[in-house]
């Protein structure tokens, strides 16, 4: 190991690990969020090496707070201050209270990552995270739409006959009807729409390329609403979807425009654009009973990840029959 390598700090390996990550096709948020993390872990890190146990822990939080705990080297890391980071309360609490587990549960998942690749990089010389433990948590069921909410939503923007609405109604139609991300929906350009070979081209996560099937009534909006686009003019403009500038729409956009009909419609759950995608794997175990097809349509790696969906027919299950 040259003393280069083995006096990297926290700051800079964070930045060559997360240029890593970046390379490995990792989505950005996940990359900020590892980064917040390991931001976190160098501050209490470095005032904990230099504030031991006994000593002035009002200053350790003052440190914390205003960021001005000192750097510590990555091989002063070690198995026993990692565990004292994540028992201090700059870790375990946060300005609105307690940190809740899923944050607590992220953190412990980005500095594991971080220090296995730092031991196969060699900035350490034993990886001190190998203890850490992660406990499972708990699954939240997502929040989606019934079948008659669905049919409200969709009867909403059927009415409509505006540009605009017709833009809306088929980005939510191709989200309700293919189950793909709201990022990779907004990333969709002209060419990764081909109507006679019935599928869309998307980058999924890991930026791994996936061929999404387009069935027969999503297919007609869609030559409808190509028609219109290619007659709004702007044929350079790569992406699919246009905002009212002639820019390509943003993720926050999307949502908005999608938080705007469920309104319209007089639908009050709180529903984002991933709802959609839980709708879509929702409707379509509903109808397959089949886990692998639902698996194979979401992309999902592990089929333990799709496995949440036949909890949530279960339950609509159980409210008919209880309705009987």
């Amino acid at each position: 190991m040259s003393n280069r390598t083995a006096d990297l700090d926290l700051t800079n390996a964070t930045e060559a690990f997360c240029a890593r990550l970046l390379a490995e096709g990792r989505s950005p948020a996940t990359i900020a969020a590892y980064r917040r993390d390991l931001a976190l872990l160098a501050r209490v890190a470095g005032a904990l090496a230099r504030c031991p146990t006994g000593g002035n822990r009002p200053l350790l939080l003052a440190r914390v707070a205003g960021a001005l705990a000192p750097g510590i080297v990555c091989r002063e890391v070690t198995a026993g201050l990692l565990d004292q980071v994540f028992s201090a309360g700059a870790v375990t609490e946060s300005e609105r209270g307690p940190r809740s587990a899923a944050s607590l549960h992220r953190m412990k998942a980005a500095v594991r990552a971080f220090f296995a690749w730092a031991d196969e990089a060699g900035v350490v010389d034993d990886n001190p995270a190998r203890s850490i433990r992660m406990h499972r948590l708990p699954r939240k069921l997502p929040v989606f739409l019934t079948a008659a909410e669905k049919k409200r939503l969709l009867r909403e923007l059927k009415g409509r006959t505006d540009f605009s609405a017709l833009r809306d109604r088929a980005m939510i139609e191709v989200l309700l009807g293919t189950g793909i991300r709201l990022g990779e929906l907004a990333a969709l350009d002209m060419d990764d729409i081909d109507l006679d070979a019935k599928h869309l081209r998307v980058r999924a996560k890991g930026n791994v390329p996936q061929v999404k099937f387009i069935k027969t009534d999503l297919r007609t909006l869609l030559r409808r609403y190509l028609a219109e686009r290619r007659r709004q003019g702007r044929p350079e403009m790569e992406a699919l979807f246009l905002s009212n500038r002639e820019g390509r729409l943003c993720q926050r956009q999307i949502a908005n425009r999608l938080a705007h009909w469920l309104r319209k419609a007089g639908i009050e759950k709180e529903l984002t654009p991933h709802g959609l995608r839980h709708t879509f794997a929702t409707h379509l175990y509903g109808a397959t009973n089949d886990l692998l097809v639902v698996q194979r349509a979401l992309g999902h790696r592990d089929v333990s990840t799709t496995q949440i969906y036949t909890h949530l027919v279960d339950g609509q299950l159980e409210e008919a029959l209880e309705r009987l």
